[in-house]
């Protein structure tokens, strides 16, 4: 899959979807299940790096990402070489962020929306 592929796929699942809850990251929900809504800011790739910019100061940054794929309306994210969450704590100012080596990113659509792309 080429990085032009991946963000026309997190494109076109955040215009089906509108919005995303989550993520799930390789250790779990960030966040409270179900609690969260995102809406997509931006994706971008700048050489091996996928960002993806969500709103609430969130940002999912891949590096050397494998591939990006629909699963039962959630969108995933596998076979990173690093994935990286960065957010602010809400009312907060700095940036905290959370690195992981391996595992799965999904972000899943709102309860009752099915996405097929």
């Amino acid at each position: 899959m080429t990085p032009t592929e991946m963000i026309e796929l997190v494109q076109r699942w955040f215009a089906n979807a509108e919005q995303g809850l989550g993520p799930i990251l390789p250790d779990g929900w960030f966040g409270r299940p179900y609690d969260n809504l995102y809406m997509l800011e931006d994706v971008q790739v700048a050489g091996d790096v996928l960002t993806v910019y969500l709103s609430e100061d969130t940002a999912l940054v891949f590096e050397r990402l494998g591939q990006v794929y629909l699963d039962n309306s959630e969108l995933v994210f596998e076979g990173f070489r690093s994935f990286s969450i960065r957010w602010k704590e809400y009312g907060g100012v700095q940036h905290r962020e959370q690195t992981y080596d391996s595992g799965q990113v999904r972000l899943v659509p709102p309860v009752g929306t099915t996405v097929t792309l």
